[in-house]
């Protein structure tokens, strides 16, 4: 805050009603008298611009502070419900949203199918902008109340300039209008893309980081396909051209990972392992292709031949996971996406098995579970909401 005897009055009073805002938001409710100790503005400005603050709608009275003696001072806090921001999580069967406060905290949910087949960029394009407007319109809000938009896509988005490559099917097709240009026309507040894992990872980081910013992550989904995002220092690490975290193409001596972790390669993996049986158990034989929540509760009930599939299963993940630690060694591991969700069946086994590291990282199960996406997409648009309103305060 230098300068601040410097330029017009409005300036001065923007600058001042700016510094005290950033102390409410960071060191929470509290008096008039407070700020005024606190910034080193004189009482009389903090009292004008606290009067400012409250017509915008950014701060609120919310009761009196128990003070010993004297007249009791009246609590200031940051109005969270001034504005909000939407979360997206873009997926290739379903699409999840959500609409939180400034705080973060979400307010409203949806998930959605989408539709069937292809979509051209029209279609899809109306199905998003139709969703969002539906998001909004179930609790109450209007775009104008909207600060900012992120979303998550299942693909690899350029960091630089926020084009988009390996789009999962069914979306293979929508590259074009999934960049950031494309959908900064098309929604009317600020637009933030990302890959989806990336924000999981986010998401999980806050939960389990370093609250100084240090300390490492790795958060592997597992699921119709694979992936992974990487926080290092607190902040996603995207590689060149976005490409970090892409594990799909890593070889594994049982071949591509993604051929043999996916939910895909489970059932593979499964039918090779149950061929070699002399006599398979019922389930196994009544279903054309066991499904993965199928072979999961199987092993949940102690069946010894679903229990050698995870064995095997877990051996091929326990190499992917000591491969990637040789390279970055996190401090924490989170599996997350339909398979690896299954922490009480995998976690052990995985630690079992992980005895060749030199330090071994903490293992644990995404904590959001289905909202891990959308829950980071809420945190960077959540932060983007932050900027853009100190930069229209600065204007």
């Amino acid at each position: 805050m230098k300068n601040q005897s410097a330029g017009t009055p409005r300036t001065m009073r923007n600058l001042n009603e700016l510094l005290i805002l950033d102390e409410i938001i960071g060191g929470g409710p509290q008096s008039r008298a407070d700020l005024s100790r606190q910034t080193g503005l004189s009482k009389p400005t903090v009292s004008s611009a606290i009067t400012h603050l409250i017509g915008r709608g950014l701060v609120r009275e919310t009761g009196r502070a128990d003070n010993s003696q004297g007249r009791k001072a009246t609590w200031l806090e940051f109005n969270t419900h001034c504005f909000y921001v939407a979360g997206v999580d873009l997926g290739a069967t379903r699409i999840r949203m959500a609409l939180a406060d400034m705080g973060g905290q979400i307010v409203q949910y949806q998930q959605l199918a989408m539709p069937e087949g292809s979509l051209t960029a029209t279609e899809f394009q109306t199905f998003l902008v139709q969703s969002l407007e539906g998001l909004l319109k179930e609790y109450g809000v209007a775009w104008d109340k909207i600060m900012a938009a992120a979303i998550g896509i299942p693909g690899v988005v350029d960091p630089a300039g926020g084009e988009v490559s390996r789009l999962v099917s069914p979306l293979k097709g929508l590259e074009t209008t999934l960049e950031l240009a494309n959908l900064t026309r098309l929604l009317p507040v600020p637009v933030i893309t990302e890959n989806d894992v990336n924000l999981a990872a986010l998401a999980e980081y806050s939960l389990t980081g370093d609250a100084g910013g240090g300390g490492s992550l790795l958060y592997f989904s597992l699921g119709e396909g694979t992936g992974g995002g990487i926080i290092i220092d607190g902040a996603i690490y995207r590689g060149l051209g976005g490409g970090a975290g892409e594990l799909a193409n890593m070889r594994l001596s049982a071949g591509r990972l993604e051929d043999v972790l996916s939910a895909q390669g489970l059932q593979k993996l499964t039918s090779a392992i149950t061929g070699e049986q002399d006599k398979k158990p019922d389930y196994f034989s009544s279903e054309p292709g066991i499904s993965a929540e199928r072979l999961f509760e199987e092993v949940r009930k102690g069946d010894p031949v679903a229990q050698s599939v995870m064995d095997a299963y877990s051996g091929i993940l326990a190499e992917a996971l000591t491969n990637i630690c040789a390279v970055i060694a996190p401090d924490s591991i989170v599996l997350g996406g339909g398979l690896g969700s299954n922490g009480d069946v995998l976690l052990h086994r995985l630690e079992a098995r992980l005895t060749g590291l030199d330090r071994n990282p903490h293992l644990a199960v995404s904590c959001h579970r289905e909202r891990d996406v959308v829950t980071g997409a809420i945190q960077i648009a959540v932060q983007a909401a932050f900027r853009r309103l100190r930069e229209e305060w600065t204007l």
